[in-house]
């Protein structure tokens, strides 16, 4: 470990060492060169991904054993994550048992036939992308940006669960937070790598991601929106944040052109990838070959790979 650079407990979930590893990686070399460590969480478990909410307290018990190795294990009470999905997870779990006595109780149930420690509400989840803008700053990417991505059009894509709903993620209440309908943390970095910023107003819509398997033809609708409208609003590439939205929009663009049409085809990127390559990482670091939707033709027609 490099003791010159901040080290912070991360949560890389259950897709980002997989399917999602350019998000991971690409995150952990940008991280890298704003002068963060993040150090993964060892002997973690699956968020839940909201599936279990029926479950009452077990719901709750997935993500907030995951705070609690953070303390344990790592002597951090706030551990930073990468996916939106779990992001949203993390929060609402905190939040409940914080609100409700009686919910802390029946998580510390769990807590104690598992035979770890009781469970103390005192920790706090962190976006990536929050994380980096309020621990480093966009001045922070300018600094580092060595290949400006100048002429590069990038429509940011939020999604819904990265700043809503604000009663678990205090965008409303906490200055530290992005605003929950218009966030702009994103936008920040991606002007001070040299890019243009578009607006095509689906920046916080959802993806349907979360009920792809249940309403497949819902979920590309959403999604065949969002891309089509960032096309037309003139956007190279979409930056996405959220590997649950890089499955709608990347994974299943295929099937999504097919249904809707070329007006749906745009390539797909993660936020980091983008940094990663501003601050002098090659394609084959920042895993853009990874991405279905193909990015590394326009990168390469825009010169910066």
């Amino acid at each position: 470990m490099d003791n010159n650079k901040k080290q912070v407990a991360y949560y890389p979930g259950c897709a980002l060492l997989t399917v999602d590893r350019a998000y991971n990686n690409s995150a952990r070399l940008a991280s890298e060169k704003m002068g963060i460590e993040l150090t993964p969480l060892q002997g973690y478990n699956c968020c839940g991904i909201g599936e279990m909410k029926s479950k009452g307290a077990a719901s709750l018990y997935l993500p907030l054993r995951n705070m609690m190795l953070a303390k344990t294990t790592l002597g951090s009470k706030e551990l930073v994550m990468s996916c939106s999905v779990c992001f949203h997870e993390f929060t609402r779990a905190v939040e409940r048992v914080k609100e409700s006595e009686e919910e802390l109780k029946a998580v510390n149930v769990i807590f104690k036939e598992a035979k770890e420690e009781e469970y103390i509400p005192d920790g706090r989840p962190r976006h990536i992308l929050e994380f980096l803008y309020n621990e480093k700053g966009p001045a922070e990417v300018r600094k580092n940006t060595v290949r400006p991505l100048k002429g590069l059009k990038v429509a940011p894509y939020y999604g819904c669960l990265y700043s809503r709903p604000s009663m678990y993620t205090f965008t409303d209440k906490n200055p530290l937070m992005d605003n929950s309908e218009r966030p702009k943390f994103m936008d920040d970095f991606i002007k001070e790598m040299g890019a243009e910023t578009i607006f095509y107003g689906n920046e916080v819509q959802c993806c349907g991601g979360r009920n792809l398997i249940q309403d497949e033809e819902t979920s590309f609708r959403l999604c065949s929106q969002t891309l089509s409208k960032a096309k037309k609003a003139g956007a190279d590439v979409i930056a996405v944040i959220c590997p649950k939205c890089a499955g709608g929009l990347d994974v299943n663009q295929p099937k999504i052109v097919e249904k809707y049409g070329k007006d749906s085809e745009l390539p797909v990127v993660y936020i980091t990838q983008l940094m990663a390559l501003a601050f002098g990482f090659s394609k084959k670091k920042a895993q853009f070959p990874d991405m279905i939707s193909r990015p590394v033709e326009i990168l390469k027609k825009k010169g910066f790979v």
